[in-house]
């Protein structure tokens, strides 16, 4: 407490104090009580006044010197930052850098996962002309590829849950990159040892998405989850622009087979990269105690299905475009084969940039108290709906000019990206301790979307010559898939057992 000596000072005009706790209510040595929190100085102190006789205090104006007020002190609005404050700093700081040190790897190596896989639409053109083959048979040769990557999908989630996302994604980077390697030496051997390796690509990379989801389930924060995931898809969708951009000058100096070997030689520094930054241990979201969900109790929730729907329709459009829009240029448009690269590379360099973008754009409207639902319908029902609505002005007249039909196709893979914020993110929400098992049996049931859609537009193309019923049923499936998540998504988690 402070003892105040100074004698009484006159308290004059509108300046005076008009408190109850100016008479400090005793004789010497009265305790006054207006030291209050949130006055500044000795905050809820009390003051006692040496001079004081019982009657009205007068030496409040002393009293204010002393304690803060306004004018003759420390500003009581200018606090202290508290250890609280500076400890939620710490602790926001820290996740941050949790999560870019899952997400950057994880998008460095997804980005080598896709160059590894978009590579063959590319080299496919000069391979066809090379081995004579039609184009159902060069469809067969790229969906051989899903008949490996749908096999290890919910074997690779089962697998990261089990003993970690970071063993089961090194993993993945060193299968895929010796088998890439491999794959001109498989295809000199003929159509069906080239159609099997292509196939242990697919094995390797067929787990690689659910180690990552498993990763960023358990240890990332669940307010930082939809910004990891667009940050991981971003470099997952680089490897498209990277692979259309550097394969057809690889393809010009080289020769195709070159496509194989180098970015096979590319999965050495990636996996360092991976082994090295990524963090190991335990996780940082409480969820290592907690039971994981048996698959059997995950089939019978209808949440888990309209993620298994659309994820099915989301693989059908996907592997359309990663297949097939090189030879949609070229042949739409009589482009040569740099050119139809370039022009199929805009939309994945679009889709790119949006996924951190929805990432970020989820995470605000629950920040702002937007439902984690109503993000998840609205998002996702966008992506699907504005898809639609460009892949069937491409079908239309006005399609057929290049300048119409290139913006189109960006636009839909930008609003394609929302969905990474949509029915991916909701794997986290209804199943965050088994993120990778649902991850894995969702992409088994949607990788099937893609080998048919993949062998289906072969199929087409080669019955019809033109892409436009392709377009027309992928949008179709995709206004179809938007009513139903429209109706069935939920946020709610499933629980172990009934």
């Amino acid at each position: 407490m402070m003892v105040s000596t100074m004698p009484a000072l006159p308290m004059k005009g509108k300046g005076a104090l008009r408190r109850r706790n100016m008479n400090c209510g005793g004789g010497r040595g009265g305790v006054s009580r207006i030291g209050r929190k949130g006055e500044g100085g000795n905050l809820g102190a009390p003051t006692t006044h040496a001079s004081c006789e019982g009657a009205r205090c007068q030496t409040v104006r002393k009293t204010r010197v002393l304690n803060g007020i306004p004018g003759h002190g420390r500003r009581p609005w200018a606090r202290r930052a508290s250890p609280k404050s500076e400890s939620t700093g710490a602790g926001e700081n820290s996740e941050l850098q949790l999560t870019a040190s899952i997400a950057l790897p994880s998008a460095a190596s997804l980005l080598l996962c896709n160059i590894c896989r978009i590579c063959m639409s590319i080299a496919v053109l000069k391979a066809a002309v090379e081995f004579g083959w039609s184009d159902t048979v060069s469809g067969l040769i790229q969906s051989a590829f899903l008949w490996g990557y749908t096999a290890t999908q919910l074997v690779g989630g089962i697998a990261a849950d089990k003993y970690g996302g970071k063993m089961v994604m090194a993993v993945s980077v060193a299968w895929f990159s010796i088998a890439t390697a491999l794959t001109p030496l498989a295809a000199s051997l003929g159509q069906i040892p080239l159609m099997a390796m292509r196939g242990i690509v697919g094995l390797g990379e067929g787990v690689a998405l659910p180690a990552m989801n498993n990763l960023i389930g358990s240890k990332v924060p669940a307010g930082k989850r939809a910004t990891a995931l667009g940050t991981s898809f971003s470099g997952f969708h680089s490897g498209n622009i990277l692979g259309l951009l550097a394969s057809p000058f690889l393809i010009s100096t080289w020769g195709w087979r070159s496509l194989f070997y180098v970015y096979g030689a590319l999965g050495i520094p990636v996996l360092l990269t991976w082994l090295c930054v990524v963090p190991d241990g335990g996780t940082s979201t409480g969820l290592e105690n907690r039971k994981t969900i048996p698959i059997s109790r995950i089939l019978s929730q209808r949440s888990a299905w309209v993620i298994f729907l659309a994820n099915f329709v989301n693989h059908w459009g996907y592997f359309i475009y990663l297949s097939w829009l090189p030879t949609y240029f070229n042949r739409q448009f009589s482009l040569n084969l740099a050119s139809s690269s370039i022009f199929s590379l805009l939309p994945w360099a679009v889709m790119a940039v949006c996924s951190p973008m929805s990432g970020v754009l989820a995470d605000w409207l629950v920040k702002n108290g937007t439902s984690v639902k109503s993000v998840r319908k609205i998002l996702q029902c966008t992506s699907f709906v504005g898809t639609a609505a460009a892949l069937l002005t491409i079908t239309s007249p006005l399609g057929s000019r290049l300048g119409v039909a290139a913006p189109l196709f960006m636009l839909a893979l930008g609003l394609k990206a929302l969905g990474q914020a949509g029915f991916v993110a909701n794997m986290s929400d209804i199943a965050p301790q088994s993120a990778g098992k649902l991850f894995g049996l969702s992409n088994t049931l949607g990788s099937f979307g893609g080998v048919l859609s993949v062998t289906t537009a072969g199929i087409i193309l080669e019955r019809t010559g033109s892409f436009s019923l392709v377009f027309q049923i992928t949008a179709f499936m995709y206004i179809t898939a938007a009513l139903l998540w429209l109706w069935l998504c939920d946020d709610k988690p499933i629980q172990a057992s009934s």
